[in-house]
């Protein structure tokens, strides 16, 4: 189970942190990372292609900026890995249900992804500005 800390963490450190940086190797920062996709999507509608590489564009510039990962790559992953189903045709595209999917503290669906975004980038940006402690005067 990825519990809502760890979601939080990896996911500023992946998304918001310095960057650029390409889609991670490691399953758990990828699923965090798709998970965070999915949860800006509306799993009772079907979207256009476009609306999904709207939805995609939007992300990268909210979420995580620091992937250089395009949207149409995005897209892909994430049907992929079952995270979004596409019909026959590439048209129309829903939410999937992965087979195995990995089960995240209920927690992290209640999450204001750009709010969280934006406190840790404010969080790192006090960070760098606060004198280093026991500085000499």
């Amino acid at each position: 189970m990825i519990e809502l800390e760890t979601f939080v963490d990896r996911l500023c450190r992946l998304g918001a942190d310095r960057g650029p940086r390409g889609f991670p190797r490691r399953r758990n920062d990828r699923e965090i990372l798709m998970k965070s996709i999915v949860m800006r999507l509306d799993s009772s509608r079907t979207y256009t292609e476009g609306e999904i590489n709207d939805a995609l564009r939007d992300w990268k510039r909210e979420v995580a900026p620091a992937i250089e990962t395009d949207h149409v790559t995005l897209r892909r992953l994430l049907v992929d890995y079952g995270q979004l189903e596409r019909t026959a045709d590439g048209r129309r595209y829903r939410v999937g249900f992965p087979p195995r999917p990995v089960v995240f503290d209920l927690e992290v669906d209640d999450l204001d992804l750009p709010a969280t975004i934006a406190a840790y980038r404010d969080y790192r940006r006090r960070r760098r500005r606060a004198p280093a402690s026991g500085a000499a005067d």
